[in-house]
């Protein structure tokens, strides 16, 4: 009778203890499985769009044929239309203060003659056609021109005296240039600029005291050089909505 318990003992435990033995056996293994966890979330791409309405601000320096560098800074206002994924073309108005000035002076028989001149201000009025690419731009930029110059004279006399003569006016013209922009961060670019402008001459006549001689000159010799930097921010396509945009997605 004890060897029948001792079996019956047996058959019970055995399966008990290998039932026993599978189940931590697939509970350990299931420690062991890597767990899972959820991809990190993607940020949404920048994108970097030149179309659109943009201000801004510029500085550099200036230079005549006749004058002495100076300083030439403004501001600048534009717009840029979308013409495909990678050309756009925009219009833009500038007004530029500057300090250019140019003087001369000559002996001449019997007295002396004097002349300055000085251009205090540039404006314009241009067309801009750009190439894109990432978010950089290189574009030809031309149009109508204008500048405020104040041109003097003055005539002497040995013995006589002197008198003078003011030329003020508001010179038309044209300007071309070109330039490269760099979208460094959404909606503001950097960019350095070469512009060159043509303008009439203003021109004035002194008659000397008594009517000694004459004496006609011109303010500036009608031509301006610019070289300048600009920073712009852009606003957005407020125009183009439903059209895509000339950008570059990172």
């Amino acid at each position: 009778m004890g060897v029948r318990i001792m079996s019956r003992f047996t058959k019970l435990i055995l399966p008990t203890a290998v039932l026993s033995l599978s189940l931590v056996g697939v509970a350990a293994a299931a420690d062991l499985r890597p767990a899972y966890k959820a991809p990190p979330p993607v940020a949404a791409p920048v994108t970097y769009s030149w179309a659109g309405f943009y201000m801004g601000v510029n500085a550099g320096g200036g230079w005549s044929q006749n004058s002495d560098a100076g300083f030439v800074g403004g501001g600048q206002i534009g717009y840029n239309w979308a013409l495909s994924p990678n050309w756009v073309i925009g219009i833009e108005g500038d007004f530029d203060g500057t300090s250019l000035k140019d003087s001369a002076s000559v002996i001449v028989p019997g007295g002396s003659l004097s002349a300055s001149a000085d251009l205090r201000w540039l404006a314009s009025v241009r067309g801009r056609l750009g190439y894109t690419w990432d978010h950089y731009m290189l574009y030809f930029t031309g149009g109508g021109a204008w500048a405020d110059v104040k041109g003097s004279a003055t005539a002497t006399v040995t013995g006589i005296g002197s008198a003078s003569a003011v030329a003020d006016a508001t010179a038309s013209g044209w300007v071309i240039g070109g330039g490269g922009e760099w979208m460094f961060a959404p909606n503001w670019t950097f960019g350095i600029e070469y512009l060159h402008y043509q303008f009439d001459q203003v021109s004035g006549t002194v008659t000397g005291p008594g009517g000694g001689f004459n004496f006609s000159f011109n303010d500036t010799d009608g031509k301006v050089d610019v070289v300048r930097a600009r920073l712009s921010y852009t606003f957005g396509d407020w125009f183009g909505k439903g059209k895509a945009p000339v950008a570059a997605r990172y």
